[in-house]
């Protein structure tokens, strides 16, 4: 049995990693510390961007762009500890997308979605982490959690898309 792996295959796992992030953002929501489950959707985002860039007959400027949403979402972890890392971290999907969007998928609300969440949870974030407003750290995990089920909508949409061209 030959396995074949396509563009759909690739959509799956960033719906898996969308899920995951789900999990993790309703663990952490719930009190719980999930961040494995973090790592883990790190790992199925990178394997799903490294492969898409990997596609037989895809044009090179969209190789170029994927390959460089894995260097954004490489430095995302390179530089975890600091803000870079975390601006890093929220440009990942709203540049994937952006790469779909540009192929013609009709995913505009999606982008737009994912954009916006990514920039308030990224707001959020960095004045929960730097400024020293810790109450804000509930509303931030929130919107970690919507930010997740933007990103699954996102993803299901092109696994959909790609259903439908098969």
């Amino acid at each position: 049995m030959k396995l074949k792996f396509t563009r759909k295959t690739w959509y799956f796992f960033l719906l898996a990693a969308a899920a995951v992030s789900m999990l993790g953002g309703f663990a952490v929501l719930g009190g719980m510390d999930f961040s494995a489950l973090e790592l883990v959707a790190f790992c199925l985002t990178g394997i799903a961007v490294l492969f898409l860039a990997a596609q037989k007959g895809a044009p090179a400027r969209e190789k170029r762009n994927y390959t460089g949403v894995f260097v954004v979402l490489m430095l995302s972890k390179l530089a975890a500890g600091g803000w870079a890392g975390d601006i890093c971290s929220a440009l990942v999907w709203p540049a994937l997308l952006a790469t779909e969007y540009e192929r013609g998928r009709p995913i505009q609300r999606q982008l737009q979605l994912v954009s916006a969440a990514e920039v308030l949870r990224t707001v959020f974030w960095l004045l929960t982490r730097y400024a020293g407003m810790a109450g804000l750290a509930f509303w931030t995990n929130l919107l970690f959690v919507l930010l997740a089920c933007a990103r699954g909508w996102a993803a299901l949409t092109l696994y959909k898309l790609q259903e439908e061209e098969l």
